[in-house]
């Protein structure tokens, strides 16, 4: 036996692997077993995609969609939060796997440009362009911090200026 022997890891499970729709060039590029739930987290080229415990798909988000990925060692925790605002997603995961590096990676990869403001209540607003990965189109997003209203029109009007300031940035 050799003095240092590699464990590998078993690949992702073949009835989760079937659940989770690739298109042509996409593919699978980390995974983790969520402990709350029994289900599977996948991160591919394109999308986060999170399959129940039953082996059904539960959803599939591209990255741009994706705000912010934050891992919590003690805990082992991991969330996800989305720049739509829909409730966060929470897992569990206490197996090693590369999920949480493959996040960071992608998230990274879909922003272009991005900026930020304070609004009148002292909290931040972000403006970003993203790529959608699997088109390569790019998406622009306002995205208000916790108690920003988005109508005010001093809020609206700084976010539109802004934006308008990454589009010529990039060319659009």
């Amino acid at each position: 036996m050799p003095l240092f022997e590699r464990r590998r890891r078993p690949g992702l499970p073949a009835e989760v692997r079937a659940a989770v729709p690739l298109d042509g060039s996409e593919s699978v590029l980390a995974w983790a077993r969520d402990d709350l739930t029994g289900g599977h987290v996948v991160a591919t080229t394109h999308h986060l995609v999170f399959v129940g415990a039953d082996g059904a798909l539960s959803w599939r988000r591209p990255w741009h969609e994706a705000e912010t990925g934050t891992w919590q060692g003690e805990s082992s925790l991991l969330t996800v939060t989305w720049a739509d605002r829909t409730p966060a997603a929470q897992w569990r995961l206490s197996e090693p796997s590369l999920l949480q590096q493959t996040l960071r990676e992608r998230l990274q990869a879909s922003v272009v440009l991005s900026d930020e403001f304070r609004a009148p209540n002292r909290r931040t607003v972000r403006v970003v362009i993203r790529h959608n990965l699997a088109t390569g189109d790019l998406v622009e997003q306002t995205i208000p911090g916790k108690g920003v209203d988005l109508t005010d029109p001093r809020v609206a009007a700084e976010a539109a200026e802004r934006l308008a300031r990454l589009r010529s940035e990039v060319g659009l």
